[in-house]
């Protein structure tokens, strides 16, 4: 196929920037924890256990990520990462096992990973940060009603588990 042949949505180049994202491929164990009342009114702190894999998809042009949990009462979620419209930007779009479908701007800079989607009545943003080791990220992600004020949603620690 000739460049003139080529669908105009078919980029030239890949963006040199997902190679941010190589540290992220492999599996990772999961530790998210709920504060007391979280899953409904009286309900005690909860932790939840899971794995994450990242994997490229052939071209290295989307990561995907699968995430399982094993506590019942969360979903289990595939998200699809690409690079954004501008430098050092990225696109990542989550569908989970409720049916939830939704699109987060992302940064990561192979340190400091943010998460953001700005919907009215429920924001949301994560921050992790990855240890100098490359072993663990700790984080953790936040909501809102109105993008003004925030609160604390829950924590998640990813712990390398394979490359």
């Amino acid at each position: 196929m000739t460049d003139d042949d080529r669908p105009p949505d078919v980029p030239d180049e890949r963006p040199a920037w997902l190679d941010h994202l190589d540290v992220l491929v492999g599996a990772w164990d999961t530790m998210a924890t709920f504060d007391a009342g979280f899953l409904g009114p009286g309900t005690p702190a909860t932790a939840a256990a899971g794995r994450t894999t990242f994997e490229w998809l052939d071209g290295r042009r989307f990561l995907v990520q699968r995430v399982d949990n094993e506590h019942p009462d969360f979903p289990r979620a595939l998200t699809v990462v690409g690079a954004g419209a501008e430098p050092d930007t990225f696109t990542q779009r989550y569908y989970d096992s409720r049916g939830v479908e939704r699109v987060y701007g992302m940064g990561f800079d192979g340190r400091r990973w943010r998460l953001w989607r700005e919907s009215p009545g429920f924001w949301q943003r994560y921050t992790g940060v990855l240890s100098g080791d490359g072993r663990t990220i700790t984080g953790a992600w936040e909501a809102s009603a109105d993008g003004r004020e925030w609160r604390h949603d829950f924590g998640l620690t990813h712990t390398r588990a394979a490359y």
